[in-house]
C-alpha cells in the first residue's frame, strides 16, 4: 500500500467481504468459514502492517470475531433468530462444557477490549463486548459494559433491554437531542418499504461519509422505491447525519422528491441538508452500530419478502 488512496481501497475491500462474512455466518458453521476467516484476517493485518493501531481495521476484527461466534451459536442453537439483534430474546448463555463457544466469547472480549483501548466510543466494540460477556454468563459484567454501550449511544434500544433483564429494573425511555458518541461522521440513507406485519422489510440501507454517494444511492434506487409505495404498509425514505459532537439530524427525504412536466422522478439536492461531517468523516470499509442496529460501509440491501 503506497498511498491513502491504496489504505483506502484495502479497507473498503475488507469491509465488503467482512460483510459477505457476517451474513454467511447466520447460515454456516465455524468451520466452513475457516478459509474466508483466514483470508479477512490477512487483509487487515496487511493494513495494520502499514498502520499498526488502524482502529477500523481492529473493529472489522472484532466484528469478525463475533461473526465466528455468531457462526458457532446458530449451528449450536438454531437461526429462527439473531442472537445479538433480538431485543427480547436475551443471550441465553453458553454450557459449561462447550469449549469452543466459551473460547470465540473471550476471544471477542479481547478483541473488543484491543479496539476500545484504541478508540473509547466504538459503540460495535463495546456492544459486542456486552454480548460476549452475556454469552459467558459474566451478567454482573454483561450489565456493566451494555451501560457502557448506552453511554456511547443512548438511543441503543436492545442494550437498554439487554440492561433491564439482566437488572431486573425499568429504565426511563430516553428523550430526544442526546448527543451519540460516535467517533466518526457519518450519513445514513434509508429507502425501505415495511411489508410484514413481523417488522419484515423490503429496499436498501447505505451507509456513506461523502454527499456524492449519497445522491447516487437515491437517485439510483428512486423509481424502484416509488414503485413500491402502493404495496406496503409502511415505509422510510431519509437520511440521518451524524457529525462528532452534535446530535444526529434526519431529513425526509420524500420531502424533495418531485417530477418532471415528463412524469419522471427526480430528487431536489438543494432541498435536503446534508451537514458537513467535520475533521473526522467514517473511513471507507468501517462498520458502525447505530441505535440497536448494525450497519456496514456502503449498501445493504433488505428482503425479507
Amino acid at each position: 500500500m503506497d498511498s491513502q488512496t491504496d489504505l483506502e481501497a484495502a479497507r473498503a475491500s475488507a469491509g465488503s467481504f467482512l460483510q459477505y462474512y457476517w451474513e454467511a455466518a447466520e447460515h454456516d458453521t465455524v468451520e466452513e468459514l475457516e478459509d474466508d476467516e483466514a483470508e479477512i484476517r490477512a487483509a487487515y493485518a496487511a493494513i495494520q502492517a502499514v498502520v499498526p493501531d488502524d482502529a477500523t481495521s481492529s473493529t472489522g476484527l472484532t466484528l469478525l470475531q463475533l461473526g465466528t461466534l455468531r457462526a458457532h451459536l446458530n449451528d449450536e442453537f438454531g437461526t429462527s433468530e439473531d442472537h445479538f439483534d433480538y431485543e427480547h430474546t436475551p443471550p441465553a448463555g453458553l454450557d459449561e462444557d462447550d469449549e469452543q463457544g466459551r473460547e470465540l466469547a473471550a476471544e471477542v472480549v479481547r478483541a473488543a477490549e484491543r479496539t476500545l483501548a484504541l478508540q473509547g466510543s466504538d459503540n460495535l466494540a463495546a456492544f459486542s463486548r456486552a454480548c460476549a460477556l452475556h454469552w459467558l454468563g459474566e451478567h454482573e459484567a454483561a450489565a456493566a459494559a451494555y451501560r457502557d454501550v448506552l453511554r456511547i449511544d443512548p438511543y441503543d434500544h436492545i442494550a437498554k433491554a439487554r440492561i433491564e433483564h439482566l437488572e431486573d429494573i425499568e429504565l426511563p425511555e430516553p428523550p430526544g437531542g442526546l448527543i451519540a458518541q460516535h467517533p466518526h461522521g457519518f450519513h445514513l440513507l434509508e429507502m425501505t418499504h415495511l411489508i410484514g406485519h413481523s417488522g419484515s422489510t423490503k429496499g436498501w440501507v447505505w451507509l456513506f461519509s461523502d454527499p456524492s454517494s449519497v445522491h447516487r444511492a437515491a437517485e439510483g434506487c428512486l423509481e424502484t422505491w416509488l414503485a413500491g409505495l402502493g404495496h406496503s404498509l409502511d415505509h422510510e425514505c431519509g437520511i440521518w447525519t451524524h457529525v462528532p459532537g452534535s446530535a444526529d439530524k434526519g431529513f425526509e427525504l420524500r420531502e424533495a422528491i418531485h417530477r418532471t412536466a415528463e412524469g419522471r422522478p427526480f430528487i431536489d439536492w438543494s432541498q435536503v441538508p446534508l451537514p458537513e461531517l467535520g475533521h473526522d468523516p467514517l473511513p471507507a470499509g468501517r462498520p458502525i452500530r447505530r441505535q440497536g442496529q448494525l450497519h456496514f460501509f456502503g449498501g445493504t440491501e433488505h428482503d425479507d419478502s
